[in-house]
């Protein structure tokens, strides 16, 4: 019997795939394919704990689904950008620099924002109330935590298919 490969391995060797695959990608010149993939090559750079490199991979991602106008493609980079600004800002934490973490948790509700706001253009309702979960997940971790509730009752109010009072709105993004 074979031992499987520690888990670092196995991201490494789906970076490299993910890489492979893009550069394919970027040779067939398929800009709805070439979104996904650096999609995923964020996702891989992100599993390795190269956040610097999955945010570039994602605000690549993120120009190539605008440009197609690709709401849920864009509504995920914004989210995944959101996500990485935190854990960004969370590693400063431990390398006591307040004004990088600082500004990288501004970055963080900016996109989360954003997405929240794109995501009501989905074509599936099903993604929008993902999306305002998700976003309160991150909400909730930068210690936002009526804005967090405020999605949830958004995220409730489609599934129950009641519209959400004007109480139950996110605040708008707090400027620096």
């Amino acid at each position: 019997m074979t031992a499987s490969p520690p888990q670092d391995d196995v991201a490494r060797r789906e970076l490299r795939a993910a890489v492979a695959a893009l550069d394919a990608a970027e040779a067939a010149r398929e800009p709805a394919h070439l979104s996904q993939v650096l999609a995923q090559v964020a996702r891989c750079h992100r599993a390795v704990g190269a956040l610097a490199e999955a945010d570039w991979y994602a605000k690549r991602g993120l120009a190539v689904a605008r440009g197609l106008s690709a709401v849920d493609a864009s509504v995920d980079a914004l989210c995944t950008l959101a996500e990485l600004a935190l854990e960004r800002a969370e590693r400063l934490d431990t390398q006591d620099e307040p004004r990088g973490a600082h500004r990288l948790r501004d970055a963080s509700r900016d996109h989360a924002f954003e997405a929240t706001k794109l995501a009501q253009h989905a074509a599936d309702p099903q993604w929008e109330v993902t999306v305002l979960l998700r976003v309160s997940d991150l909400f909730d971790r930068l210690g936002d935590h009526e804005d967090a509730i405020a999605l949830q009752c958004r995220a409730l109010g489609l599934i129950t298919g009641a519209e959400p009072s004007p109480r139950t709105e996110a605040s708008p993004p707090r400027s620096s």
